[in-house]
């Protein structure tokens, strides 16, 4: 795969990798073909002017929610996609994050050597949790098309 260069290919980019993983676990489980899905498509921040007076660009808050109760077992289920999902990505750093399981908080990233990064997040229902399932993506800062 080629590398991301400008700020659009990469928005463009995670944009479409997290809109491609949530409709394979929408595929997968009943539970969430029947939920209501909320889409964010993120905020551009703007850097401050470098030397020759251009700014980089980021984009933060992309991503897909739905309050959707899941059990443990489905959320271990959407970790192992998403290892085989964003393994073969440009996100290829997974990590799955486990210190909050016990309480139902199940929280998978996906990260590259730019900075780049998506995050899904299950709660499952309980004492502590408003169950919901979370896909967010976030893109290092770029140059735009025209400032190459």
């Amino acid at each position: 795969m080629h590398e991301l260069i400008t700020f659009e290919s990469a928005s463009k980019y995670i944009t479409e990798i997290i809109t491609d993983f949530k409709d394979l676990i929408v595929s997968k489980y009943k539970e969430l073909q029947d939920a209501e899905w909320t889409f964010e498509k993120g905020s551009t921040k703007v850097c401050t002017a470098d030397e020759k007076g251009k700014k980089k660009r980021c984009k933060v808050g992309i991503g897909y929610m739905s309050k959707v109760a899941l059990t443990d077992d489905i959320a271990v289920e959407i970790w192992e996609l998403f290892m085989s999902y964003f393994g073969d990505s440009y996100v290829p750093k997974l990590e799955r994050i486990t210190g909050n399981e016990e309480m139902g908080r199940f929280a998978f990233s996906a990260k590259n050597e730019s900075g780049d990064e998506v995050g899904c997040t299950v709660n499952t229902p309980g004492e502590w949790n408003i169950p919901l399932i979370s896909i967010t993506g976030y893109t290092t800062a770029r140059y735009r098309n025209v400032d190459l």
